[in-house]
């Protein structure tokens, strides 16, 4: 018997395929860091964490046959639901007991579709399935009926997601997580596959939340939010910011980076909508800063900010645009190429300077990343398709530059790898860039991938020769320790700490340092804002290379809390009343004296407030209060007050000021004191002794010798 050719096997299998009329599409690919998942690990002097890369296949079979679509990763736009589409719609919740979330999948199913089988994640538990029964021994492959219109399954999916443990890990661990207040997970996987009659039947899958929250293709987000949303490019970019996130950049500028990146990366079709999920990050501690999955879902920790030259936010936005498949020779390119136009979007749009962006390249230098060969991923030390694959494409792209004038750059080869639907190996790679940039930059590139070569992280004359001159880059800080002071009545002084503690009448300064890191002169444009209102404004022109400051003053009159803003610098400021002064003694020299005598009295005064104190002081005698004395004191201040009194009687007299008192002892006088009286009138007892008021007996006998010499003259 003569063997049945190849050619008529294949077309016996394609007849007996389409007289079946059987399609399968398999869903997403698995969550666990493996392919579809890209990640920055928590930063430590290693290095950066891979991973892993993604892998989408697309084949098309015959008009009449349907799809194979193995990974959602290879579809690049939803599919628009019509009466004629399997429309599948899973809904999310949050359940009890924390770590687990709640799913329905609903299947509207078309008048032509014979049978459907969707097959849940392992992981799926407390299934209830209407209008589905189960295949036989696949326990979690569930088919329809073939009678209910819209079948649905319920069921519940553990929530919890954790990364392997690895030397970069430190001490976090989720790649998703529900907390009990609020869960960032990830959408269950399901394979689905069905037949039908005629024209193709398609499937659009719908996703989104019952109750608070919000949904993309991968990634939800279960919990109260709030969603920013900008349109650029061809792209749609939903930014959902969780209420349990401190975000720490503004939502619009954060979307405002996104529509930069978005023009900037001209690499080839843009996803149409991109959703991004700012990670709270008080309760959960993430195993990496960020992840980006599926088609263009993402998470970014809620503080990562965006002028970090390792800019998570670029970062991950670049793996989005990442539609090639690569073999291990060529892997190192996905990270490598991510890290590297993170840091120099960031450069480009003036959110750190050169010195930020040439020590995230040379990274790549240092041992033993750098002893690592890129197209050999077990010779990977210290994560290096991160470190030295950074530093490698980011001097591919330089080369490139410099030997066509700048018409061609890495992203021309970027775009080409995008274009290819086979996965692409080391010598595709090595032949995009001889396209490209020539066969001199196509064997730098040769040696740099494929040994232990590394290059030297190229310095700013070097960058400015092949990216062309860097534009202004002027930014702004409260900085030094005489940057914020204070003057008014209690004192003139630099002051620190946050919130900065006023008090009533006080004012603040702010000398504003404003420092032009470019390669230009620019514009700076300074504005104060105080509680959300501009209550002063500065602007001037500084050369490239160049530092000024600008000096800003207010004052605060009555008591609140103020937010600053100046130059996007915050600072918090609490204005209060006077802190009270305290008298911790009080002394009197001398102790002991006689009536009619006088005494110094002294109380020292201290401030043992956070503020500045001011108070009024008298001293009491008996009660008596009398001399008051203001005192105004800065804080951790001392003054020592003084008076001078005389008692107004003998005896234990008491003296006081504040709650502090001591106790005089007052004599008597040691001689009376007489008072003047009238003459008295003599009597016969005494014509010859007469007392005049103020004579003693001295005085008379003087009188009486004058008496004497008068009448003798008189006489001659």
């Amino acid at each position: 018997m003569r063997p049945i050719p190849p050619g008529w096997l294949v077309a016996l299998f394609l007849v007996a395929f389409v007289l079946g009329g059987v399609g399968v599409v398999a869903g997403v690919g698995s969550v666990d860091t493996g392919a579809g998942a890209h990640g920055l690990a928590l930063e430590s002097s290693h290095g950066i964490a891979d991973e892993g890369g993604f892998d989408a296949v697309v084949d098309t079979a015959p008009d009449d046959g349907g799809a194979v679509v193995d990974g959602d990763e290879g579809i690049t736009a939803p599919v628009r639901s019509t009466n004629d589409d399997l429309a599948m719609r899973t809904e999310l919740r949050r359940v009890e007991p924390a770590g687990e979330y709640g799913a329905t999948t609903r299947v509207t199913i078309p008048d032509r579709v014979t049978r459907l089988e969707v097959t849940l994640p392992e992981e799926a538990t407390s299934v209830e399935a209407n209008g589905f029964d189960t295949a036989g021994e696949r326990t979690r492959t569930y088919e329809w009926d073939g009678s209910t219109e819209e079948p649905h399954l319920q069921y519940r999916m553990e929530a919890n997601r954790t990364s392997e443990p690895g030397p970069l890990a430190g001490d976090g661990e989720y790649l998703f997580v529900d907390t009990g207040e609020w869960g960032l997970v990830r959408v269950p996987n399901l394979r689905v596959g069905w037949g039908w009659r005629g024209e193709t039947v398609r499937l659009n899958r719908e996703h989104a939340v019952d109750g608070d929250g919000a949904a993309g293709d991968v990634v939800a987000y279960l919990g109260p939010y709030d969603e920013h949303v900008r349109e650029a490019h061809g792209q749609r970019f939903r930014l959902v910011v969780p209420d349990a996130a401190q975000l720490e950049e503004p939502p619009e500028e954060i979307l405002e980076v996104f529509a930069d990146s978005s023009d900037a990366l001209r690499v080839g079709s843009r996803d149409p909508s991109v959703f991004v999920v700012a990670a709270p990050t008080d309760d959960v501690a993430w195993a990496v800063r960020g992840l980006q999955t599926g088609p263009a879902d993402m998470w970014v920790r809620d503080f990562e900010r965006l002028d970090d030259p390792q800019n998570v936010w670029v970062h991950e936005y670049v793996h989005s645009r990442q539609g090639y498949r690569t073999d291990g020779s060529t892997r190192w390119f996905t990270e490598a190429s991510a890290t590297y136009y993170a840091a120099l979007l960031t450069l480009q749009r003036g959110d750190v300077d050169f010195d930020d962006f040439r020590r995230v390249l040379a990274r790549g230098e240092r041992s033993p990343q750098a002893e690592s060969v890129l197209s050999e991923p077990a010779t990977w030390r210290n994560n290096a398709d991160y470190t030295k694959g950074a530093l490698v494409a980011g001097e591919i792209d330089r080369q490139i530059r410099l030997s066509t004038d700048g018409e061609a750059t890495l992203a021309t080869v970027f775009r080409e790898l995008n274009a290819r639907d086979e996965p692409v190996d080391g010598g595709t790679f090595l032949s995009l860039v001889n396209d490209a940039g020539g066969s001199t930059v196509a064997e730098e590139a040769g040696r740099y991938t494929t040994t232990e070569a590394v290059p030297a992280a190229w310095d700013r004359e070097a960058h400015d020769g092949a990216f062309g001159q860097l534009p202004a880059r002027i930014s702004y800080s409260i900085a030094g320790e005489e940057a914020v002071r204070v003057a008014g009545p209690y004192r003139d002084r630099p002051v620190a700490g946050e919130p900065v503690e006023l008090v009533t009448d006080e004012t603040l300064e702010i000398a504003v340092e404003i420092e032009n890191t470019g390669g230009t002169a620019g514009e700076y444009d300074l504005t104060m804002v105080v509680d959300g209102r501009v209550v002063d404004s500065r602007d001037g022109r500084i050369g490239a290379g160049e530092t000024t400051i600008e000096r800003f003053e207010r004052e605060f009159g009555g008591p609140g809390e103020h937010q600053i803003n100046v130059g996007g610098e915050r600072l918090s400021v609490v204005v209060g009343e006077p802190a009270e002064p305290t008298v911790v003694d009080v002394g009197v020299s001398p102790a002991e004296l006689t009536l009619g005598e006088t005494t110094t009295v002294t109380a020292t005064v201290r401030n043992d407030g956070r503020v500045p104190a001011r108070g009024t002081f008298p001293v009491a005698v008996d009660g008596d209060e009398r001399d008051p004395m203001e005192v105004i004191l800065d804080v951790d201040g001392k003054e020592t007050l003084e008076w001078t009194i005389q008692p107004e009687r003998d005896g234990e007299v008491t003296v006081q000021v504040g709650d502090r008192s001591q106790t005089i002892v007052v004599s008597p006088s040691a001689t009376p004191t007489q008072t003047p009286t009238e003459p008295a009138t003599p009597t016969d007892a005494d014509e010859t002794s007469v007392r005049t008021p103020g004579f003693g007996p001295a005085t008379a006998v003087v009188a009486l010798v004058v008496a004497l010499v008068a009448l003798l003259a008189r006489r001659r």
